[in-house]
């Protein structure tokens, strides 16, 4: 039922708050500093000397690769709408749709309105002595950003797990949590995205939006306003396929 969680919503808004307000106080700001640095090398060590790990990971960089995380992503979801135990099917297709909604509209919402004077470059572009996967071979891997805050993978995954996490259950939030570190790696090790970018950027992110729909009446009384279209729709679907397979069975075997 919707209501209000304000226990959970403050938990939310303050690790958000301590996070952009480590990040961007004077003094704690270098200590977030040492520690991207030490990442950042650390990760791309892995690409510096092996031809293999070179081509691993510049495939964790390209396009195809996203569309195999989405493709993931939409398979989680689908299987938390046909085989999920919490509330009816028609409700957890509108928990999925809020869901989608939700990834289509944040990143670009927080890049051009929240962040957008907080752009920087990606530590392939300041480091010294820095492998990039782009040199490495022809694949086209993406290792470099001059808008690396924040980051686009980390905002929509970490988004993807808050939610489901929340309407779907901790089992599948700890799939999606696998799903956002296959997500993010390949650009850490890359040099695409600083650390930061995704922890203080991508996460702090999900902290401060995800809570006002999952923690205030918000998000159940959305859900509760679509649960019957879904629950209309979805029996006309299965009656739809379950005709289309008595018509194939229904029909006569050809005999040559």
């Amino acid at each position: 039922m919707p209501r209000w969680q304000p226990r959970a919503l403050g938990l939310s808004l303050g690790l958000a708050v301590l996070l952009f307000a480590t990040y961007l106080a004077p003094g704690t700001d270098a200590l977030w500093r040492v520690l991207d640095i030490h990442t950042a090398y650390a990760l791309n060590g892995l690409v510096a000397q092996s031809p293999t790990q070179q081509l691993l990971w510049s495939f964790g960089n390209l396009k195809v690769f996203d569309y195999l995380v989405g493709l993931l992503m939409l398979g989680v979801l689908v299987h938390f709408v046909v085989y999920g135990r919490r509330g009816t099917s028609a409700w957890r297709a509108a928990a999925s749709f809020i869901v989608c909604i939700a990834l289509v509209g944040l990143v670009s919402i927080t890049r051009d309105l929240i962040f957008k004077g907080m752009a920087h470059d990606s530590p392939s572009l300041v480091l010294p002595a820095f492998t990039l996967l782009d040199n490495t071979n022809g694949l086209g891997a993406k290792d470099a950003s001059h808008t690396s805050f924040p980051g686009d993978h980390a905002t929509v995954v970490a988004t993807f797990v808050y939610l489901l996490w929340c309407f779907a259950g901790r089992h599948y939030g700890r799939v999606a949590g696998l799903i956002a570190i296959v997500a993010c790696l390949p650009r850490l090790v890359a040099g695409a995205h600083w650390l930061t970018d995704d922890l203080v950027g991508g996460l702090g992110t999900a902290l401060v939006t995800v809570p006002w729909v999952v923690h205030t009446p918000l998000g159940g009384r959305i859900v509760a306003r679509l649960e019957p279209a879904f629950a209309r729709i979805m029996p006309a679907a299965r009656s739809s396929s379950a005709r289309a397979g008595s018509t194939a069975a229904c029909r006569p075997t050809r005999r040559d």
